[in-house]
């Protein structure tokens, strides 16, 4: 089994929550939209949920992006300054 490092359990977490908001801004945009009672404001609360939860959740994924290709950055950076010392040895 893979063990996860904190940073991948908070993502998951914070991935799980954000995809929670944009399904609940989805169905009171809907539940809004349909109901003839309901005032604008509250209308234009639930898109404007929608509208952060989504724009949280391309955020999450781009920071998970970056954070991967910082890791093999990091291991890149590890090989080559092992074979520059595995050469200047000789």
């Amino acid at each position: 089994m893979v063990k996860l490092t904190n940073e991948e359990i908070f993502i998951g977490v914070v991935a799980r929550v954000n995809r929670l908001l944009i399904l609940l801004g989805i169905f009171f945009f809907i539940y809004f939209l349909l109901n003839t009672k309901v005032n604008v404001y509250l209308l234009l609360l639930s898109l404007l949920n929608l509208a952060f939860s989504l724009l949280s959740y391309k955020h999450l994924l781009i920071t998970a992006r970056l954070s991967a290709e910082l890791e093999r950055a990091k291991m890149a950076l590890k090989d080559v300054a092992k074979e520059t010392s595995e050469m200047h040895q000789d």
